[in-house]
């Protein structure tokens, strides 16, 4: 399956970077999903759980932020991001961030 580069970016760091086939977000609107070539987009995200998919499935717990969808470069910019062991606990995770 195609790939295409992803990053989650905090205010303390770089919470992941890769390359990936596909990511599923929480966003504002209802969960959307971003594959390889998708149309440039710039959208809110809410907390819950982020499922990355690249030869596994990989969870992240993700606060308020937004993504920006260009060039084949997925950026999530979050107050907060934690590496989870599934969907249930990412969206666990995310409901004891701080909301801002």
């Amino acid at each position: 399956m195609p790939e295409f580069n992803l990053s989650i970016l905090t205010p303390e760091g770089v919470a992941y970077e890769g390359r990936v086939q596909s990511v599923i977000a929480p966003g504002s609107d209802g969960c959307f999903g971003v594959l390889k070539d998708h149309a440039p987009m710039i959208a809110a995200i809410i907390p819950g759980g982020l499922k990355i998919i690249s030869g596994g499935e990989e969870f992240y717990a993700v606060s308020n932020g937004v993504v920006e969808v260009h060039a084949n470069q997925v950026n999530f910019l979050a107050d907060h991001a934690e590496k989870a062991s599934s969907n249930e606990d990412a969206i666990e995770k995310a409901s004891t961030f701080p909301v801002k």
